[in-house]
């Protein structure tokens, strides 16, 4: 065929895959995160699918299924855990909240009355005061009951969107685990890489999700063992239970730490120990959440040998691109570019095809007499 003629019929076909390609990104791009996910995850677990499968007589499906369940319990108990330990936590501040004495709009009213016999000093002031801040007492029951009801309806959806969003997942993990060797068969011929170049990619793709899944579990327990040294510093009772808690509360995705903490400094507020209560309150969020940027790029850096810095930025340029599949989709990316590195200083700048660089003359030195006379000798 003419090299025209076959340019002629090229050119349509890629235009046509290329509007095909925009159509699919479309309809797939709510679920790419997802997937990405639990394509990482099942990466991981590969092995333990192939080694399952082949104690279960080669029923995939059943192996697969096997690890699904294993892996929703996994994430599952810690979740729900966190949710029944925030939800007595925030039960029992509304019953310390509804023990309190009520302050109505005669209380109000007799307190402003008594403020002038109090300071006749600051008589003009305090009736200043007291017409620019009622109106605002006035509709802050209003505003706040607006406000608690619009941060339940984004909690609710919040919550929706993170169900829909497990279950994807699980349903995704299923499938890749039963037909992930399918799918790399058909993808293998249009893949640009050659099979040692494949293999490096996802050797080295596999040490970095290992090293993100490991932070999953280091990074909850370091920050519970730190944050329970921190209670019995500052004199919060039960150290050991509440740092507990806070392990609990790090495996819980965008809320973290704080989720345990920050009840330990409010109760400290209320026994009115205000110092204690200030400096558990730096300590948590220096040395607890702080350990969290600390931990992570340290074992991306000893599982995948990626640099703390390049880990660290990984890590946080993921989160804040991808919000909180991000610490795993950044350290993945990362993985990605610094593998296509490898392989272009490796295969391509090393290639026979391209002619070799060449080597640099030493410049010519002057002898001294004595190297002269001795090379003479």
């Amino acid at each position: 065929m003419p090299e025209r003629r076959r340019r002629d019929l090229l050119t349509p076909l890629l235009l046509a895959l290329a509007a095909i390609l925009v159509l699919a990104f479309f309809v797939f791009r709510p679920f790419i995160l997802v997937f990405s996910v639990a394509a990482c995850v099942a990466l991981l677990v590969g092995p333990i699918q192939r080694r399952l499968t082949a104690a279960l007589r080669g029923r995939a499906g059943l192996a697969a299924m096997i690890i699904v369940s294993v892996t929703t319990v996994a994430i599952l108990v810690p979740v729900l855990t966190s949710l029944f330990l925030l939800t007595r936590q925030a039960a029992l501040f509304l019953q310390w909240m509804t023990t309190q004495p009520v302050v109505g709009p005669a209380e109000l009213q007799s307190f402003w009355e008594q403020l002038p016999q109090r300071y006749p000093t600051l008589e003009e002031w305090i009736a200043y005061v007291q017409v620019q801040v009622t109106p605002i007492l006035t509709g802050g029951a209003a505003q706040l009951a607006k406000g608690a009801n619009t941060l339940l309806q984004g909690v609710l959806a919040r919550v929706t969107r993170a169900a829909i969003d497990l279950g994807l997942f699980l349903l995704m993990l299923f499938f890749l685990l039963r037909d992930g060797g399918r799918l790399k068969n058909e993808l293998r011929p249009v893949s640009p890489f050659s099979d040692k170049q494949e293999s490096q990619i996802f050797e080295h793709l596999e040490r970095t999700i290992l090293g993100a899944l490991q932070a999953i579990v280091v990074v909850p327990v370091a920050q519970g063992i730190l944050a329970g040294l921190g209670f019995m510093i500052f004199g919060v009772p039960s150290p050991l239970l509440w740092g507990t808690v806070v392990i609990l509360a790090a495996t819980v995705p965008l809320v973290g730490s704080p989720l345990g903490w920050v009840p330990a400094v409010v109760y400290l507020l209320i026994q009115g120990e205000s110092g204690p209560a200030l400096g558990l309150l730096v300590y948590c969020t220096v040395i607890v959440s702080g350990s969290d940027n600390v931990v992570k790029p340290l074992l991306l850096r000893g599982a995948a040998r990626i640099h703390p810095l390049l880990g660290f930025l990984s890590i946080i340029g993921g989160v804040l691109a991808f919000g909180v599949f991000g610490f795993l989709i950044g350290p993945v990316i990362l993985s990605l570019v610094l593998s296509a590195i490898r392989i272009y200083r490796l295969d391509i700048l090393r290639s026979p095809d391209r002619p070799a660089r060449p080597a640099p003359t030493p410049e010519p030195t002057s002898a001294s007499p004595l190297s002269s006379s001795k090379m003479a000798g």
